[in-house]
């Protein structure tokens, strides 16, 4: 009888100490409150992401569908350190939509396009869980809207001006009616000019030194410009100059005067106020004159036109490159068919380094009437075909794989080279320590879309930073879908003799695809002593464990079937296959062990989609969108993050940024920092 007791004893000491959990100090915060003392809506699961449902449109600038448009989404303005979501295309009305999480403190996020002819950087703000935007649309003329500088006209005797302008640089001349830029003209020009795609490399006709680079007029005529695009972070001004055709401008200080077109080549809503189909005439001329034009870099400035700024003129000898080959800045093409002249400028001294070498930072067209007095001779002509190397119906320069037909965008979650984390507590059904640090999992996520926008490949990234347990668990993910669709899983680590894995690589009796990562996490990190690795700061720091998965399908999924990474997270107690934990609300595994739920602590409900919690409402797990710095071992996380009980017990509502580095927010003494 001794002995059985004794046996008894020691089973329950293992249970209880599994993962050292006792009650300390370190389990009360300043004001004394604990986990157990929180007051938590039922409804409430921990979320620190938002659902959020984009719906982006794109027009040409008469309202038309403008469709097979890239779209890009990211954290902030990635022109300072903002990071890649996703990306996808507009459908054949021009529509884009997507649902994705978004961290549930975002207020707004930017939205850009490569596609010429369209404004590039939008910020739009999130509004009920939405975000809604139009790239292009008709716009409403800016013509006398705003208060006209005609002081300015006064204030600098270097350029001559065609009439007057507002205080965004808009003309007060422009044409009542401006030009139509339809689908095809923008797609030509895309074609011709695209985005992020160095032009002498991908149409070196454009730069043989025999091209027209001024228009030469042959007989009389109405010359009109049209602004079509600008993809710079420059004020530019656009200007030109007129002069003899059999008597041209040797050098710079033979140009007479340089006359002002657009003040401020800048979109509306992006440093100016110009709409693509802006038009202005240039004037009435007679034959054998010609014209040159020139671009003046960020020459505006509050109202006023620099006569300092840097100029680039499509003459390339009057350049300030001293390398020939980079002294050309203008591409003019002939787009025969539609009798206009194309004309895209490089805004940045071609020698700096930062110079993308794409032509289309100041993009425009020059119509003459009648078409026959402009010499067209050595002008070579817009691309009327672009590059489509795998056929997929998606242009090389918007196509992230351009040459898999199968291939088209990265989507990453929650953005590149940005991680979430995965916090488990490993003694369900019963409660534990709340420090969140038995199962410490960094992931990040790659679902890489077709041409229809649908998931082709996904790429899954888990990094085991800690285990504050003496348990030997392991981790998987339930995708949520037909197993069929799978093709093949690769990458995981499975050593141990339970895991139960088919020839695809995904786990056998299943329902639905579910893939396990690692099955022991003593065989991925070694313990140098003290309780698991990496939570106790007495202990030496083991370098964490990277595993990196690749998921293909039979077919492409919707990514509305697939849902958002991490799906559905789960823990695998000390090699108990039955014995799962998961997110609060997120349903089990058809493997596991059902006689666990309603014991202990728990307080699980089928019926209605509860599970994990228990009955006032605290989770063994959570998911932090970002980057997480979790708690040393047996210290609760109210103690190292003071505002997660105000969020808790809020329902989400204040404090969602919780877990940020923010003054007041932590408590360096009780988060692991080696």
């Amino acid at each position: 009888m001794l002995k059985r007791n004794v046996v008894v004893l020691l089973v329950i000491t293992i249970y209880l100490s599994s993962c050292q959990k006792f009650n300390n100090d370190n389990n009360k915060t300043k004001d004394g409150l604990e986990m157990e003392n929180l007051i938590i809506a039922d409804q409430f699961n921990y979320e620190t992401a938002t659902t959020v449902t984009f719906e982006i449109k794109t027009k040409t600038n008469n309202n038309d569908p403008l469709p097979n448009v890239r779209i890009d989404v990211y954290t902030s303005d990635p022109d300072e350190d903002g990071v890649l979501i996703f990306s996808g295309i507009t459908n054949e009305n021009g529509i884009f939509t997507r649902e994705y999480e978004l961290p549930s403190y975002y207020t707004e996020i930017v939205i850009s396009t490569p596609y010429i002819g369209l404004q590039q950087i939008a910020h739009v703000a999130i509004s009920n869980n939405h975000i809604t935007h139009t790239f292009g649309g008709a716009q409403p003329s800016t013509k006398n809207t705003l208060k006209t500088e005609i002081a300015n006209l006064k204030a600098s005797n270097a350029f001559t001006y065609l009439g007057t302008y507002n205080s965004l640089g808009v003309p007060n001349y422009l044409e009542t009616i401006g030009d139509i830029i339809d689908a095809d003209l923008l797609n030509d020009i895309n074609n011709t000019l695209p985005e992020r795609i160095r032009l002498p490399e991908g149409h070196p006709q454009y730069f043989n030194p025999n091209n027209r680079y001024d228009i030469s007029l042959i007989e009389p005529c109405n010359v009109y410009v049209t602004f079509v695009h600008e993809g710079a972070d420059y004020k530019n001004t656009l200007g030109f100059y007129v002069y003899d055709t059999d008597n041209p401008p040797a050098t710079i200080n033979d140009i007479n005067e340089v006359t002002i077109i657009f003040p401020n080549t800048s979109y509306s809503n992006s440093g100016g106020g110009l709409a693509s189909g802006n038009k202005v005439k240039i004037g009435q001329y007679p034959a054998n004159k010609s014209i040159g034009w020139v671009l003046l870099q960020n020459s505006w400035n509050q109202g006023t036109i620099s006569s300092s700024a840097a100029r680039f003129y499509a003459n390339p000898n009057f350049n300030p490159e001293s390398n020939t080959s980079l002294k050309q800045h203008t591409v003019l093409l002939n787009d025969l068919g539609r009798n206009l002249i194309l004309l895209g400028f490089e805004d940045i001294n071609r020698a700096n380094s930062g110079c993308d070498h794409d032509f289309n930072d100041a993009v425009f067209y020059i119509t003459v009437d009648p078409i026959q007095a402009v010499d067209l001779s050595d002008l070579p002509s817009v691309d009327y075909t672009g590059n489509d190397q795998d056929s997929d119906g998606v242009k090389d320069e918007f196509d992230d794989y351009p040459q898999d037909p199968e291939k088209a965008f990265d989507n990453y979650f929650f953005a590149l080279d940005t991680y979430g984390t995965l916090a488990f507590e490993d003694m369900w059904p019963s409660t534990g320590d709340y420090d969140f640090n038995d199962l410490v999992i960094d992931y990040n996520f790659n679902q890489i879309t077709n041409a229809n926008n649908a998931v082709v490949e996904i790429y899954g990234e888990f990094i085991l930073k800690a285990f504050g347990a003496s348990y030997h668990n392991g981790f998987g993910i339930d995708l949520g879908i037909n197993p069929n669709l799978i093709s093949n899983v690769s990458g995981y680590k499975l050593q141990e003799d339970w895991p139960s894995i088919n020839a695809k690589g995904l786990e056998n009796n299943q329902t639905n695809a579910v893939v396990l990562i690692f099955d022991d996490t003593y065989n991925l990190m070694t313990r140098t002593g003290g309780i698991g690795v990496n939570t106790d700061l007495a202990q030496s720091y083991v370098t964490p464990d990277t595993t990196r998965i690749h998921i293909t399908f039979n077919q492409p999924v919707a990514l509305s079937s697939i849902g958002v990474p991490p799906y559905n997270p789960f823990m695998i107690v000390n090699q108990n296959r039955g014995h799962e934990i998961h997110l609060p609300d997120h349903a089990p595994t058809d493997l596991v062990d059902a006689t666990l739920f309603k014991t202990m602590r728990d307080d699980s409900n089928a019926a209605t989609g509860r599970y994990y919690k228990t009955t006032n409402n605290l989770p063994w797990a959570i998911k932090i969108i970002e980057q997480f710095d979790y708690p040393i071992e047996k210290a609760e996380i109210l103690n190292a993050y003071p505002k997660f009980a105000d969020w808790a017990e809020s329902g989400g509502t204040i404090y969602n940024d919780w877990y940020k580095e923010i003054i007041g927010y932590r408590n360096e003494n009780y988060i692991y920092h080696k």
